[in-house]
């Protein structure tokens, strides 16, 4: 079951608040409240499952977007982060412990808590369309 709000950081000390708006089989979506509705800030989950007893892999994506209005030309502009997780349903290879330690990898890529000015660093180089 979704969680109703979520609060993730941005920065050291100040978080955003996402509501939850919808969420069904397939995933969940948040969103900041009071904003316009032609320029959503919000969170998405999508689940996508294959079989039961199918090989492959299942996928959770993670949407991060937010839209803003010039206030010049009237034009909408979107910036996003996506994130896919890809799953296997073999897990005798890759274990969920593996897994883990994936995704630990890539949160201390992109949020090192003990080195918050390397963190800054790699997020303005993906920012800036370069390499870590």
């Amino acid at each position: 079951m979704a969680s109703n709000q979520l609060t993730p950081y941005y920065d050291s000390a100040s978080t955003t608040t996402f509501k939850l708006v919808s969420s069904g089989n397939t995933g969940a979506e948040y969103q900041v409240e009071g904003r316009d509705l032609a320029a959503p800030y919000v969170v998405q989950i999508i689940r996508k499952k294959t079989a039961q007893n199918a090989t492959g892999n299942d996928h959770v994506q993670i949407r991060v977007a937010r839209t803003e209005r010039n206030a010049s030309t009237q034009k909408l502009a979107t910036a996003q982060v996506m994130l896919d997780v890809s799953i296997p349903k073999d897990t005798s290879v890759i274990t969920q412990t593996e897994q883990k330690k994936l995704l630990a990898i890539l949160c201390s890529l992109l949020r090192d808590a003990t080195a918050n000015a390397a963190t800054q660093a790699n997020i303005a180089a993906l920012v800036g369309g370069f390499d870590l």
